[in-house]
């Protein structure tokens, strides 16, 4: 893997080497989820002031890597072949909605703002891929949640790590007007904000870049979350998990500041961050371990 850095093209450049989930969503897949958005989007007014986004784990999170060494296996197929498909849903997936229902039942008690269940959303009687999935929560972020939540453990969930990255492009507006065709081609964000004139667009994106993610402890930053993703991700590589999947979504993670058009002021330059400067080395360190070659 070699790294990128702002001179290379800028964000839209980034966005184009961030393989999501644009190219893998059917034809029927796209239109589904036109209609589910479009029951989302009959929520009118300051939605932003009133909505927030929960990252919870459904398929996998840190349950998933301690059942699966517990059956003897390191992935999901041979948990499915050993044990089959409902052992999976009553030990897993079913622990993780009935988790995340309170947890998200709860932030609605104490905040006076609505909380969005992503695991509550079922549509798997049409066949929707993680991908699928993904587009609509990816469009949900940007379009209503003022706010991003963070479930503990979310860094051990591939679509929670995709959730913290999506936003923390918001956050360093790598997305803005002039870089929504990329965006809206990796992300499959088609009819992303419907009938606005260019500059209600960038009303609208100025908007989107105030999003700010937090966890039980309070306000999680690019390098406190990279720090996160970077610890899992070594802890699951040494207990002998595959890492693939995590580790590109937090090497470009780490990539982000780089093309920031932020980059230039200081309250949002973090290269000197120590956090940041640690978590980097590690991700260097992971990827000879994982790949098996030296970052460029």
């Amino acid at each position: 893997m070699q790294t990128q850095t702002a001179t290379i093209g800028g964000p839209s450049f980034f966005l184009k080497n961030v393989h999501d989930t644009g190219a893998s969503l059917s034809d029927q897949h796209r239109k589904e989820l036109s209609v589910v958005l479009s029951a989302f989007r009959s929520l009118r007014g300051d939605k932003r002031a009133h909505i927030g986004y929960v990252t919870v784990p459904v398929t996998t999170g840190k349950r998933f890597y301690d059942v699966l060494p517990r059956e003897g296996v390191l992935t999901r197929e041979e948990l499915a072949v050993k044990r089959g498909s409902a052992f999976m849903y009553e030990e897993i997936i079913k622990p993780n909605i009935d988790e995340s229902v309170r947890l998200v039942d709860q932030l609605g008690l104490e905040e006076a703002r609505i909380f969005i269940a992503p695991s509550v959303f079922e549509a798997k009687a049409f066949g929707w891929t993680d991908d699928a999935y993904m587009a609509l929560w990816y469009r949900v972020i940007g379009e209503m949640a003022g706010v991003h939540k963070l479930a503990d453990g979310w860094a051990y969930s591939y679509g929670g790590l995709r959730e913290v990255f999506f936003s923390l492009l918001l956050q360093y507006r790598i997305i803005r007007r002039f870089t929504l065709k990329a965006a809206i081609d990796e992300y499959s964000l088609e009819n992303f904000l419907p009938g606005m004139e260019p500059m209600e667009i960038q009303a609208e994106v100025e908007k989107m870049w105030a999003i700010r993610i937090y966890d039980k402890d309070g306000e999680v930053t690019l390098p406190a979350a990279l720090t996160e993703c970077t610890r899992v991700i070594a802890e699951l590589h040494a207990r002998g998990f595959s890492v693939n999947n995590l580790f590109p979504v937090a090497w470009n993670m780490m990539q982000i500041p780089s093309f920031s058009p932020l980059l230039g002021d200081p309250n949002m330059r973090i290269h000197d961050d120590p956090g940041y400067r640690q978590a980097q080395k590690d991700l260097y360190m992971l990827c000879k371990k994982v790949l098996g070659y030296e970052a460029a």
